[in-house]
């Protein structure tokens, strides 16, 4: 059935269509796409979410080590459904800039449109290497980190991260100039810290503080669980997308129902 898309009419991205940051987020065929969840975006989910209407697709939190290691089970992780109609992007982690870029070989070769670099994860194993949440806390680092890694793939450079590591260490600011400089796409945004885990509200505030000042796309994501969550935190923000996570668990159709 035909219904008024007065979202979707509605939605432009803030960048000139042809220009460099709107090259990749113009391909997405609406503003509400499927967040990556670990254990859940694997490419039957991200499949399924496809055929409801997701406007892009990101896979599960993937190590780049395992990809270079050829572990079977993290290959399987990085798999493309077959002519997908939403963008597809694959998301690794990892310590070293060499590793990432190895890994997103592969990642193209699966038939992703761009790999996005995990700079939120909060757990214990993933940031005492250095990675996830870690890489928040070193803007600077981050920026060399990321420029590395952009020059070295062959595909679109995303990332997406939390507000920083703690209340007293906002960095969110400084971390989204740093993807800017360094040529990613866009930055998504979890507006919580690494210290709150999925813990306490989501900063819908500070993201639409962090869209003011920003020079590239950013995406809203964290305490999207309904319809009218993610349609208001498009329009109030003013990002240019927004990423639904447990709300597609609650609701599989939840992306047909926002546009």
């Amino acid at each position: 059935m035909n219904r008024p898309n007065s979202f979707i009419s509605n939605y432009q991205s803030t960048f000139p269509a042809g220009s460099f940051r709107d090259r990749l987020i113009s391909s997405a065929r609406s503003p509400f796409w499927l967040a990556p969840m670990a254990g859940i975006t694997d490419v039957c989910y991200r499949q399924l979410m496809d055929e409801m209407g997701a406007g892009v697709l990101i896979s599960e939190l993937v190590s780049a080590k395992g990809l270079l290691y050829n572990s079977g089970k993290t290959h399987k992780m990085i798999e493309v459904h077959s002519s997908p109609r939403s963008l597809v992007g694959v998301q690794l982690f990892g310590e070293s800039e060499e590793d990432i870029i190895n890994a997103a070989q592969y990642v193209k070769e699966a038939g992703a449109a761009f790999v996005d670099i995990n700079l939120g994860c909060p757990v214990k194993k993933v940031v005492k290497k250095g990675c996830g949440a870690a890489l928040m806390r070193d803007p600077a680092y981050l920026e060399t980190f990321l420029t590395k890694i952009k020059l070295g793939i062959e595909i679109p450079l995303t990332v997406k991260m939390r507000t920083g590591w703690s209340h007293d260490e906002l960095t969110i600011h400084e971390c989204v100039t740093a993807a800017d400089n360094s040529g990613c796409e866009w930055v998504a945004i979890h507006g919580r810290t690494r210290a709150q885990g999925y813990e306490g509200k989501a900063d819908w505030d500070l993201i639409a503080e962090v869209k003011q000042r920003a020079k590239l796309p950013i995406i809203g994501n964290g305490d999207i669980r309904t319809v009218h969550q993610a349609q208001k935190l498009l329009k109030n923000s003013k990002v240019d997308a927004v990423m639904i996570g447990r709300g597609a668990l609650r609701n599989p159709w939840i992306f047909r129902e926002c546009i």
